[in-house]
């Protein structure tokens, strides 16, 4: 028999979240019912058992939103990413999108939340560190543990992920992330830790990644010893979708849900282990009691999902607009007479270009991906606050950074529908009906296959997409495509690509191919008809697919189009950043370079601009090679669907900048701390920066960063006056704003351990260990008091295997920045 945990063994004693309800259940279930339980019934739901009244449950992606079951599906509110939501390093603003992103589950028929990210950025390029909430573990946990209340107030669950060390996408579902026990304790686990016991997380889902040589949904010390055992989490662990790698170790380590369904590694492989022995069925039926548990604390016991519905409240709309706002940082602001704010006026001629401007990204790809009820653009929004004061906006792309062909415009796009087969064959069999028929909304389609498919039949299937274009253009327009399987496009039955030779590993979480590129003359106002037929007779994925990109021929020399413009306008506004191509679930970055062209367009635009303000529109850090030409920077971050309105809101100075940087800003990949081992060799990740990541590894190499973490400016010049030590978890300070205009500061506080002898080389100089959010009236003075982490004392010690407090005298630095500190306190030493 499989060896149970020590910890979960003492586990399957106690009652847990099982009431009398769930025990009753969790009796009355024949051996397969249980097991039927542990795995997924599709790929959002749980599985049902109709003798026992017991319903599905619906869980939903991700942390930008609640998107229901299908993507490009029913529209949902977008609010801003994680790293957004991070600079505003405020708790009472995330709590509130908390809260609005539980009542959105509840419009979408869900009760499980697949969010927040709480991975950390460990390097720069991490793929999804947009979804994430910074480099540091204290801000993350606080940012996390307001998150899960605000989502779980609202009578539905949060399910952390990624439990852990799944800090970059490089062979994410195979790669062996190998990093220490201090490390892992003092960083990687933190925000873990604290949702559980400071917040109460219902949910945690297992990575893909294996951590020191265990699939992490296999690891008996992390999920057992650790989440169960030491932190009392009393929910339901999930694996991610398809990082479930066993039968019997999975279930025996405590990740009680293997998603999606069907099963692929439970079921009757798991209903035969337990029959022979190899383990315990009160461990499995222990597994279905945590899942019962958590579906009857969220009212999923009561009934059948409901159905998907948009919710487009104005005044949810204003929250996510001010949370945007917040959460902007002001990186440059130069000059006696600075730029910002932007005051419009009559005549005033101002040139806005770059490739984000008309079309901003208000969210990064995978699987946050939701369909915003609407997006507010730049362009459009400095258009309708500056034009009614008399200023003329004028427009120019500047470059492009497309990856891949875009969408062609809505406008130009009609009658689309797609229909799924139960096979390939399917598609030539005119008698043959389509198993789904659906209309989407856009050319880039991602679905789920439904279990319930002919018998026999696998995962394999046939689709065709068809749709009229109508062209603005009488020209050979570029058309891209990308699917899960072989497909040929045809255009009036003309094949214009066949992909069946295209290598795999694009887009649709990497089982996509890549794409495969054509052209076709096409006539101006007339419909052409647009089919796309696939044929996946693998079945690998339990994914479809298919991405259709068509454009026109672009100008030759768009940098020159628009210098041309901000030769000839007052001030340039240049929005320049990356897009789903370059920051998403799947892929990492290479580097933090701006793609394309954007570093010439804003030189060249700097050069003959009078004025030259730079909106970078990313998830994560950029490079800066022209920081010093250019008069201001804002970074927006994916700012959520209201973006182009809150970004108008900060440039025009109807709202303050507040943010601060959640990550250090580094001038090259190379000054990173995990440059010269990311993204890993032969199956490894090492680790081998230890604890100083982020700031901690500038700090203590004495390297100076772009822009240090905590950094942002306001259009108020508030300062910290003074401060005191109160006791040894408060600090106390006074503020003072000399400005005619209400400001902010965000008041952070370092702990420096003084007697560094015999610390190891990976002891950081300096970590967070509290900040306050202050608001200063103007021309006022106000004190404010911060609080600071119960656990700023602690460390883990390697000889004793267990968690110490400094005993020594510690300096307390109270600053605006990691570098920017201008108060030193002295925390005495204690015995």
């Amino acid at each position: 028999m499989c060896a149970l945990n020590p910890r979960l063994a003492a586990a399957l004693s106690l009652a847990a979240m099982a009431s009398t309800r769930v025990e009753a259940l969790v009796a009355e279930l024949t051996l397969e019912e249980a097991v039927s339980l542990l795995a997924g019934h599709d790929i959002w739901h749980t599985m049902p058992i109709q003798r026992l009244g017991i319903p599905r449950m619906r869980v939903s992606d991700g942390p930008a939103g609640v998107r229901g079951t299908r993507f490009g599906g029913v529209p949902s509110l977008n609010v801003p990413c994680g790293s957004s939501l991070a600079a505003t390093w405020d708790t009472e603003i995330v709590r509130s999108i908390g809260e609005l992103l539980g009542r959105e589950l509840h419009h979408k028929g869900a009760r499980i939340h697949l969010a927040p990210t709480v991975n950390l950025h460990r390097t720069p390029v991490g793929g999804r560190n947009f979804e994430s909430l910074g480099e540091d573990p204290f801000l993350t946990a606080e940012m996390a543990v307001a998150y899960v209340r605000g989502v779980q107030s609202q009578g539905v669950a949060s399910c952390i992920k990624h439990f852990v060390c799944n800090d970059t996408e490089f062979e994410r579902m195979s790669i062996d992330s190998q990093v220490d026990e201090r490390t892992m304790r003092e960083l990687y686990l933190v925000p873990f830790e604290r949702a559980v016991r400071d917040a109460g997380v219902l949910s945690v889902m297992t990575a893909y990644n294996k951590v020191n040589g265990l699939h992490a949904a296999d690891h008996g010390w992390l999920v057992g010893d650790i989440l169960r055992g030491e932190w009392g989490f009393e929910g339901v662990v999930i694996s991610d979708w398809h990082g479930l790698h066993s039968t019997v170790e999975g279930v025996a380590a405590g990740t009680d849900l293997e998603m999606p369904g069907p099963t692929r590694h439970r079921g009757e492989q798991l209903v035969a282990a337990v029959r022979e022995n190899r383990i315990d069925e009160a461990v499995v039926r222990r597994a279905v009691a945590n899942l019962l548990g958590v579906m009857e604390r969220v009212g999923a016991l009561d009934a059948e999902p409901g159905s998907e519905t948009t919710n487009d409240a104005p005044a949810d709309r204003a929250l996510i607009r001010r949370a945007s706002a917040r959460g902007m940082v002001l990186l440059r602001n130069a000059g006696a007479s600075p730029v910002l704010p932007l005051l419009p006026g009559q005549g005033l001629r101002v040139a806005v270009v770059g490739p984000n401007a008309e079309h901003c990204r208000v969210l990064g790809g995978g699987s946050a991906h939701v369909t915003p009820t609407r997006v507010s653009h730049p362009l459009a929004a400095l258009r309708a606050r500056l034009e009614p004061f008399g200023a003329v906006v004028v427009h120019e792309p500047g470059c492009d950074i497309a990856k891949r062909l875009p969408e062609p415009d809505p406008s130009m796009v009609a009658n689309i529908t797609l229909e799924v087969f139960a096979t390939p064959e399917d598609l030539d069999d005119p008698t043959a009906a389509p198993i789904r028929t659906s209309h989407p909304s856009g050319l880039r389609i991602l679905w789920s296959r439904d279990p319930g498919r002919r018998a026999g039949v696998g995962l394999a299937f046939g689709a065709r997409l068809s749709f009229d274009f109508t062209p603005n253009a009488s020209v050979a327009w570029d058309i891209g495509l990308e699917t899960v399987g072989p497909a040929i496009l045809s255009v009036d039955g003309n094949v214009v690509i066949d992909n069946s030779s295209a290598p795999s590993g694009g887009s649709f979480f990497g089982t996509g191919r890549v794409e495969v590129k054509g052209s076709r003359e096409l006539t101006a106002g007339r419909p052409h008809r647009v089919m796309v037929e696939v044929r996946r007779r693998a079945d690998t994925s339990s994914l479809g697919g298919i991405n259709v990109g068509i454009r026109a021929p672009i100008s030759t020399d768009m940098v020159g189009d628009a210098v041309a413009l901000a030769a000839r306008s007052d001030v340039s506004i240049v929005v320049v950043g990356t897009n789903e191509d370059w920051e998403s679930e799947g892929w990492d970055r290479t580097d933090v370079t701006l793609p394309g062209e954007q570093d010439r367009l804003i030189t060249e635009v700097a050069r003959v601009s009078p004025s030259t303000i730079v909106v970078v529109n990313a998830g994560s850090p950029v490079a800066m090679p022209w920081l010093s030409e250019v008069d201001a920077v804002l970074f927006t971050w994916f700012g959520g669907q209201e973006m182009g309105d809150a970004l108008v809101d900060v440039l025009t100075g109807a709202t303050e900048p507040q943010g601060r940087l959640p990550v250090t800003f580094p001038r090259h990949i190379g000054d990173t701390p995990a440059a010269d081992v990311h993204p890993g060799r032969g199956g490894v990740a090492p680790y081998r920066e230890g604890r100083l990541v982020g700031y901690r590894h500038f700090d203590t190499a004495g390297l100076e960063p772009l822009f240090p973490f905590g950094f942002g400016l306001g259009y108020a010049d508030v300062v910290i006056a003074d401060a005191r030590l109160v006791d040894d978890h408060t600090v106390s300070v006074t503020l003072r704003n000399d400005h005619d205009r209400d400001g902010v500061q965000v008041v952070q506080v370092y702990a420096h351990v003084v007697d560094r002898r015999g610390f190891d080389r990976d002891e950081p100089d300096q970590k967070l260990v509290g900040f306050a959010r202050v608001a200063v009236p103007a021309k006022s003075t106000v004190g404010a008091v911060v609080a600071l982490d119960v656990d700023a004392y602690r460390f883990w010690d390697v000889q004793a295997g267990g968690w110490g407090r400094r005993a020594g005298d510690v300096e307390l630095r109270v600053g605006s920045s990691s570098r920017d500190i201008a108060r030193r306190l002295s925390r005495r030493g204690r015995n």
